[in-house]
């Protein structure tokens, strides 16, 4: 059962690792910012289509270390077995993967800066790269660990290490070294990954990492624990492959839409490094209560604590409902201003207004991945990903030709809203669930009205008495917010039974 002790520690652990998240993400967008201003969105496009290219290798030499680690070590320890030995199956067979690829890489180093007519992508970049895989690999196996012994703050530290050695890198690269021609956008990016790769492994590794064993005995062998992962990596690997095939399509249909190759490559630049980057950062409490969700609801189905699994998805879904719902209303009363202050046009404010009613999706993707990896429901993942991307891509080649930048976030809609109404579906199909609608959708919709009828009060009194604009959108933000989740908390409290409350008066 899900005790009110674990209750709190999850509800800490998030607002602790969302604090973390919202300053890392708020990080990350800044150093976007400030790489479009220094390089242009060309090279930053460009930087982001390598980076793609560069997560698919990562993704298929990775072994899945992070989830497998998570899920696998949880299960072991909700069962009472061995889940060290476990952590030394994981480990061992994603180190073997990822040099395996990395020798590889190395070997063949020449191959696709020939194929690919790329004079930036040399033998030497390629083989930065490489070394920076079986880097990536170990550490998703230590940040996994971490998770299944609920050891969250290590990752949550090494993550904040692994960025600041990645920007700074960058960031130095960017003024004294790119401009000589020292160094190119690929081998900078390079040299970043294996900065920052490095740093997070070295920093897990000498940490005091948890060790607990149950019994001598793991509950499956290695045999067992290869036909568990392929499901996971399979999974993994599909969403890398199509979500790689849709980054690079991008470029190319905006270059049927008649624009020239360095005004594709920066719209792409503005889509990935501004306008993504904005819908999602305020997801960081929907990224870290997944990542919570995988080892608890793990442990739960392994005991078999049917009424846990159907609890804790509850409250994930209601959270994450209220709390992007907000996030619409923000972004679709102050879309433009945000545009704005993150650098771009008056076109970007647009899109991201435009693109706002996909955010309660994308934040319930988030939670119900992590669901569907708790309960080992790989396999419908892989199904409703590859459904997915056949509508995005479908979409992004049918609309970006006719109408451009637009087409990109029409294509951004239609997998996102097809994807997650499936997926919903299944999750509580699955959980044998029956959400209570008055508290997940009804109310929050009614209160998030009254919300934002007080926002726009704010805003007519703003502009009544001269407020700049960015100071109106931050009062609102903060007030609107405070009130909107204090009468939605207060509303959704346990009201007493006929029997407590005569109990309550007995005591009085």
């Amino acid at each position: 059962m899900v005790n009110a002790q674990n209750s709190r520690r999850m509800l800490s652990e998030t607002i602790i690792l969302s604090l973390f998240s919202v300053g890392l993400q708020g990080l990350g967008l800044l150093l976007n910012i400030y790489l479009t201003h220094q390089l242009g969105a060309a090279n930053v496009g460009e930087m982001t289509l390598i980076g793609s290219f560069y997560s698919l290798a990562a993704i298929l030499s990775g072994g899945s270390g992070f989830i497998a680690a998570s899920r696998f070590m949880s299960e072991e320890l909700g069962c009472g077995g061995n889940p060290h030995r476990v952590y030394q199956y994981i480990s061992g067979f994603s180190l073997t993967l990822s040099t395996t690829a990395a020798i590889l890489l190395c070997v063949f180093a020449d191959i696709p800066g020939k194929l690919l007519h790329q004079a930036d992508l040399t033998a030497t970049t390629i083989r930065l790269l490489s070394v920076s895989l079986p880097l990536s690999a170990i550490s998703s196996c230590l940040k996994g660990r971490c998770y299944a012994y609920n050891r969250v703050y290590l990752p949550a530290i090494a993550e904040c290490i692994e960025f600041v050695m990645k920007a700074g890198t960058l960031a130095f690269c960017t003024i004294f070294l790119i401009p000589r021609g020292t160094l190119s956008i690929i081998a900078t990016f390079a040299l970043s990954m294996i900065t920052g790769q490095g740093s997070s492994v070295l920093f897990l590794a000498l940490a005091r990492m948890p060790h607990r064993e149950n019994c001598t005995i793991c509950s499956f062998s290695f045999s067992r624990f290869i036909r568990l992962l392929l499901p996971i990596m399979g999974n993994a690997s599909l969403v890398a492959i199509l979500s790689t095939t849709n980054d690079a399509l991008v470029p190319l249909t905006l270059l049927q839409f008649g624009n020239s190759p360095t005004e594709a490559l920066a719209q792409f630049g503005e889509f990935e490094a501004i306008i993504i980057p904005t819908l999602f950062f305020p997801s960081v409490i929907q990224c870290v209560m997944s990542g919570l969700i995988v080892p608890e609801l793990s442990k739960a189905n392994a005991a078999h604590d049917h009424h846990s699994v159907r609890l804790i998805t509850q409250r994930a879904l209601e959270y994450t409902i209220a709390y992007s719902l907000f996030i619409v209303l923000f972004l679709v009363q102050f879309g433009k201003e945000i545009g704005t202050i993150l650098g771009g046009d008056r076109g970007t404010g647009e899109i991201l207004r435009v693109m706002a009613p996909v955010v309660p999706f994308i934040y319930l993707e988030i939670i119900m991945e992590g669901i569907l990896r708790g309960l080992g429901k790989h396999n419908f993942s892989s199904l409703n990903y590859l459904a997915e991307y056949v509508v995005r891509i479908s979409v992004l080649l049918i609309c970006v030709p006719l109408f451009g930048f637009y087409g990109i976030a029409a294509s951004y809609l239609a997998c996102n809203l097809s994807g997650n109404a499936i997926r919903l579906y299944f999750v509580l199909r699955m959980t044998e669930l029956k959400p209570v609608w008055k508290r997940i959708l009804f109310r929050p919709a009614i209160v998030l009205f009254g919300t934002w009828q007080i926002i726009l009060l704010m805003v007519k009194l703003g502009e009544y008495i001269r407020i700049p604009k960015t100071t109106v959108m931050i009062l609102c933000g903060i007030l609107g917010g405070t009130l909107y989740f204090a009468v939605l908390r207060l509303i959704n409290l346990p009201q007493p039974r006929p029997l407590q409350m005569r109990k309550c008066l007995d005591r009085q």
